[in-house]
């Protein structure tokens, strides 16, 4: 979908209305920045190394683990106050409104299609993240 000028005024205006996000049309995503709706905290944690897959007879695959080998990640989670869910669930909504005004559909069935874009989009930001 073409973003007009018109339909960029938008947005832009709605972010300097309600702050907190901002908005990557070209690759359909919503970047809500930390501090905003939520606080995002980074911790090291300790994980066991992954040493191999055993297939299993209904066809899924166990992930098997080191007992002894571990090595550090960095775990993220987001963190939503109580008192402040009433208004991050008016804030989404208008949010979903000016999205579908400027002609993006906030709400398609989950088909074929759009779950291999979505899967092709995961794997694209992991392939970034390795490099």
């Amino acid at each position: 979908m073409k973003l007009t000028k018109k339909k960029e005024k938008i947005a832009e205006n709605w972010i300097e209305r309600n702050g907190a996000c901002s908005f990557n049309f070209k690759e359909r995503d919503i970047i809500l920045h930390d501090g905003g709706l939520f606080s995002i905290e980074k911790k090291r944690m300790k994980v066991h190394k992954i040493v191999g897959y055993k297939k299993l007879k209904n066809g899924c695959s166990q992930i098997i683990f080191s007992k002894k080998k571990t090595h550090y990640v960095d775990d993220y989670e987001a963190t939503l106050w109580f008192e402040e869910l009433g208004e991050t669930i008016r804030y989404l909504k208008s949010m979903q409104k000016m999205l579908e005004k400027i002609g993006y559909n906030t709400d398609p069935p989950l088909n074929k299609k759009f779950m291999e874009e979505v899967d092709l989009r995961f794997k694209k930001a992991k392939k970034l993240k390795d490099e």
